[in-house]
């Protein structure tokens, strides 16, 4: 349970094949002071301003999360801040020398694996945290967003690709640091026609069978196969956790999530800032004492992590 914000002992550096460019990507991740959140920098226009990852900036979310524009922009966002969310990285300084993060393996973990690695320092001020006070749903077609009060952070995700390989999948998740290293190694995935349909245009180019699960109508081609029976569905509660992170600060409640995708949750999350002061409460961490609690109506104590 973190109560202070935090940020990384020391500089990290990493380097993989962009999923989309194919390109080589070398980024590097600093330490950065309190309340600066998390922010990317392209090395090639460093005289422009910096990308917080808060939800107003997100220009695209067709296949991805990207921030910003142009020469400016980031893209494949969602696995690093997943990690960050994960290991409770608060502030950290991101600069990348291509238009997207490196894919790795198509999962969290090479960031996670890093960023244990390098390790965190508690900063001389509070961790704050949005509170779920009143129950809130957001639906895009048959998608779904409901979050309601809780006393943790919780999700139930599931997933319906049809009658097809994947079919439906369904997943409840509490939010702790052991859950999460679980969960961090599910990979992201495509059947093997939407990969000839994206490298078509121009997309994909860097997705193998190294960085991504490739399923057909009756299996997958990886030879190592899957990570875990429901390794789908786990992929996309590790997208939705990274997309939500851009809301600024953790949200603590039970977050329901069905057909999780990357529009669904930017949505999602442009919707619920409009309203937030119905819904949300942002709390310090001094505020979790019973009385302060109680005034803004939300049981305590509450168990929060991240």
């Amino acid at each position: 349970m973190f109560r202070n914000q935090k940020t990384l002992n020391h500089k990290i550096v990493l380097t993989g094949k962009g999923l989309h460019t194919g390109r080589l990507v070398r980024m590097e991740i600093s330490p950065a002071a309190a309340n600066t959140g998390i922010v990317f920098q392209r090395a090639a226009n460093p005289n422009a301003p910096p990308l917080v990852a808060l939800a107003q900036n997100v220009t695209s979310t067709e296949l991805c999360t990207t921030l910003g524009s142009g020469i400016s922009s980031v893209a494949t966002i969602e696995h690093l801040m997943a990690a960050f969310v994960g290991v409770g990285i608060d502030n950290a300084i991101v600069r990348v020398n291509a238009p997207e993060l490196p894919i790795m393996d198509g999962s969290s973990k090479p960031f996670v694996d890093e960023l244990v690695r390098c390790g965190s320092k508690e900063q001389q001020v509070g961790k704050r945290y949005y509170v779920v006070k009143k129950s809130f749903e957001f639906r895009l077609g048959d998608r779904l967003i409901k979050i309601d009060p809780a006393r943790s952070i919780r999700y139930r995700c599931s997933i319906d690709f049809g009658k097809g390989f994947i079919g439906q999948q369904s997943l409840e998740f509490s939010m702790t640091k052991k859950s999460f290293l679980k969960l961090s190694g599910s990979r992201t995935f495509c059947h093997v026609q939407e990969v000839n349909a994206m490298r078509a245009v121009g997309l994909a180019l860097g997705g193998s069978l190294e960085n991504a699960v490739v399923v057909t109508d009756t299996g997958v081609m990886n030879e190592e196969g899957l990570r875990s029976q429901d390794e789908f569905v786990r992929h996309k509660l590790l997208d939705c956790i990274g997309d939500l992170a851009l809301l600024g600060a953790p949200l603590v409640g039970c977050i329901t999530v069905h057909k999780p995708g990357h529009t669904l949750h930017a949505a999602f999350l442009n919707e619920l800032l409009m309203k937030k002061d119905r819904y949300l409460a942002l709390v310090e961490p001094d505020a979790f004492r019973v009385g302060e609690a109680a005034e803004l109506g939300i049981a305590a104590p509450i168990a929060v992590y991240g």
